[in-house]
């Protein structure tokens, strides 16, 4: 489960960069063949119109010019008039149509990499960056449209205008377009050259723009250590350093882009050249008029810039390669928790837990958790206590998979959460985490979010036992009013507030509570408590807490150490075996005294 690694220099146009092409064209462009079929139907008649523009520059040179016939000047004009406005109708038609596929195939790249992303697993946010998934989500997805869609513009609309040119060369002078298409060719290998070098400076420019925007999300998101640590200077250092590498590469990326244009000149320049020896002495032989020479000089001429384009296409190519397998490396990760091919909905008639014998390693060398087995029966609020690091948090995430163990079982009611759909065991379940989690939308959206069919009062009554009601009708929109990001304008014990509250709303017969109430001052955590208790009548709790001043009257506590269950007791039996919950509860309520 990883992204193509640094460093590791791409393939080529091979078979399977070819491959990639197919798969994008398969998957994106192909079911959109009528607007592929009219943009190609516009672009083979714009490109028609160069040659027929060039032709009618004959009877200027040979009627008007040589043979002084100025009638033949007002019609001649007029039609080169029609032809310019025919041309640009169809130009500006097939534009919009492209523009149009564009967008679409955009949107269904980035619909398919969201959803992918949002079904990927916790562990899969925790082995990648956010700047090196956002940079697959809209750089990457920019640049493969790009590679593909452009340059079929460019093969069809450029080549088109060639081929017709070339047609036109060979019908005024077949031994003068012979002399030319044998010097055209010599450019195409140091344009190639070119393109594979742009190839490797894209991968590297890519990874260093992930580098850079990791580098100023997360000096943003952790400015209030950044301020009180006073390393504003040492943060502007970083990113200069990576400003200058990602310039260095930009440059050397321009300079090879702009030496396709001078390399192209010069060959371009040996054609002219030769054509014009050859052709002057045509000319003087009598073998040409001037006015087929003067078309087939002004067809090199238009033909020019389209070349040019068709040359450059193997270097667009080349750099689509790098973001195709960059993007396609994140489409075809599959997550390690996913549903059984056999999985069945859960179906919760009592809710006791089991957890059995689990055993657990995020990196697969040191487990954090040892062979450990927690029973909840129905309707009991069971708590896990100890020092941090101990597991707590841990276990409690197996609940509703955001990992699996490596060891052992968990079952609910008797079903083993791994033979249960995924969508169904987490809607069984409601969860609350330290880490408050709420979004740029309303309050009243915010506690509504994953039950969106709760009414108006039901948030309120959600809000209410969740001691939020009184501080939310006190801003200025109430319930309508827009939280910034995180939360942001919002106190901790507010925020965590709206978190319960959220969880309130669901109500899931499981409960999952990770230190619910640690970011309240007494007063509210005295609230909350008693609301939490209320509704964990009726319904299984499993419960993470450090004041253990808010799980005395648990059912049944275990204290974990060192990813082990050490004892097991209620509130009054570990007391007095003194161990290690006795040390804790001490050690609490001193403080509380002091």
């Amino acid at each position: 489960m990883a992204f193509v690694k640094k460093n590791k220099d791409l393939p080529a146009l091979t078979k399977d960069s070819v491959r990639m092409y197919k798969r994008v064209w398969n998957t994106y462009i192909a079911q959109k063949w009528r607007w592929l079929v009219l943009a190609v139907l516009l672009m083979l008649i714009a490109a028609s119109f160069d040659a027929l523009l060039v032709r009618q520059l004959k009877p200027i040179f040979d009627e008007v010019f040589i043979d002084k016939n100025r009638a033949s000047l007002g019609t001649i004009g007029l039609s080169i008039l029609v032809l310019y406005f025919l041309k640009g109708v169809f130009s500006y038609s097939q534009s919009l149509v492209m523009t149009k596929l564009s967008i679409r195939v955009i949107a269904d790249m980035q619909r398919d990499v969201f959803k992918r992303l949002m079904r990927m697993d916790i562990a899969f946010y925790q082995a990648h960056s956010t700047g090196e998934i956002l940079t697959r989500f809209t750089s990457d997805v920019g640049m493969v449209k790009d590679a593909v869609l452009n340059s079929l513009t460019t093969f069809v609309k450029d080549s088109a205008s060639v081929v017709f040119l070339v047609v036109l060369m060979f019908f005024q002078s077949f031994e003068m377009a012979c002399v030319v298409f044998f010097v055209f060719p010599l450019g195409i290998y140091p344009v190639a050259v070119c393109g594979r070098k742009m190839r490797k400076k894209t991968k590297k420019n890519q990874e260093a723009g992930e580098d850079f925007f990791n580098l100023v999300t997360q000096s943003f998101k952790g400015i209030k250590i950044v301020k009180s640590y006073c390393t504003e200077d040492k943060e502007y250092e970083e990113l200069d350093h990576m400003i200058v590498k990602m310039n260095k590469l930009s440059f050397s990326m321009a300079c090879l882009h702009a030496l396709q244009s001078p390399l192209m000149e010069f060959f371009g320049g040996i054609a002219m050249a030769a054509t014009l020896g050859y052709g002057g002495y045509q000319i003087m032989q009598g073998n040409m008029s001037p006015g087929n020479f003067m078309v087939f000089l002004l067809a090199i001429v238009a033909a020019y810039k389209p070349m040019k384009n068709v040359a450059g296409l193997h270097m667009r190519m080349q750099m689509g390669v790098a973001s195709m397998q960059r993007l396609f490396s994140m489409l075809d990760i599959e997550p390690t928790i996913k549903n059984a091919p056999d999985a069945k909905d859960l179906v919760v008639s009592k809710g006791r837990i089991e957890i059995r014998n689990v055993s657990f390693s995020y990196d697969g060398e040191r487990e954090v958790l040892h062979d450990v087995s927690v029973t909840v029966e129905p309707d009991q609020t069971v708590a896990l206590v100890g020092h941090s690091g101990s597991g707590k948090s841990t276990l409690i995430n197996f609940m509703p998979r955001f990992y699996d163990p490596d060891r052992g079982r968990i079952l609910i009611d008797g079903q083993d959460i791994r033979n249960v759909t995924l969508e169904s065991l987490r809607r069984q379940t409601a969860y609350v985490s330290q880490d408050v989690i709420l979004f740029n939308d309303t309050i009243k959206n915010n506690i509504r979010y994953g039950t969106p069919d709760a009414t108006d009062e039901e948030v309120v009554a959600a809000a209410k036992a969740a001691a939020a009601d009184t501080f939310i009708r006190q801003m200025e929109n109430g319930y309508d009013t827009v939280l910034g990001e995180q939360g942001s304008g919002l106190s901790g014990g507010q925020r965590q507030m709206i978190s319960i509250a959220r969880a309130m709303l669901k109500n899931a017969p499981i409960l999952l509570l990770d230190e619910a109430t640690s970011a309240l001052d007494s007063q509210s955590e005295k609230i909350v408590q008693d609301s939490l208790e209320v509704l964990m009548k009726g319904r299984t709790s499993l419960v993470i807490a450090h004041r253990l001043s808010t799980i005395i009257n648990a059912d049944r506590i275990y204290v974990f150490n060192e990813g082990r269950i050490d004892d097991s007791g209620t509130h009054e039996e570990l007391l007095s075996h003194n161990g290690i919950y006795a040390q804790l509860y001490r050690i609490q309520f001193m403080k509380k005294d002091q």
